[in-house]
């Protein structure tokens, strides 16, 4: 059986990712846009990244990647003022420090790391489904 290449791997956790995302912040099928509180179904939200995904060290972490609505992740580019104040209320004063400073380590994935991310967030995620 051929291994699956990191961009493939990276591909699909970004699908079950994006699911957790979304359906851990819901309540009960429904969830709020971070950035302008719009309520709608966890399937029709998108997960929002603070710091863009191009930067792997923070592409999966849970301080950077939220539920926001089609409108302001595409629409308004993200939405940072308000996204910035939203991390602000959630996590703290010193959370976009942190986030830029951790987007800046080089991170590479590898294809066991990403395999094992991938069942981790696919068991969290059927967890939450139970």
């Amino acid at each position: 059986m051929k291994t699956p290449t990191v961009a493939k791997l990276k591909k699909k956790l970004d699908t079950i990712y994006s699911q957790y995302v979304r359906l851990s912040n819901s309540n009960f099928e429904i969830v709020s846009c971070v950035t302008c509180g719009i309520e709608k179904p966890w399937k029709e939200m998108q997960c929002g990244h603070y710091v863009s995904r191009t930067h792997n060290a923070t592409r999966f972490d849970e301080q950077n990647t939220h539920p926001q609505c089609y409108g302001c992740n595409v629409g308004r580019g993200g939405n940072y003022p308000k996204y910035a104040l939203f991390l602000v209320q959630r996590y703290g004063a010193g959370i976009l420090e942190d986030l830029d400073q951790r987007s800046k380590e080089i991170k590479r994935f590898t294809v066991s790391e990403l395999e094992e991310m991938i069942t981790d967030y696919k068991a969290k995620l059927a967890d939450l489904q139970d």
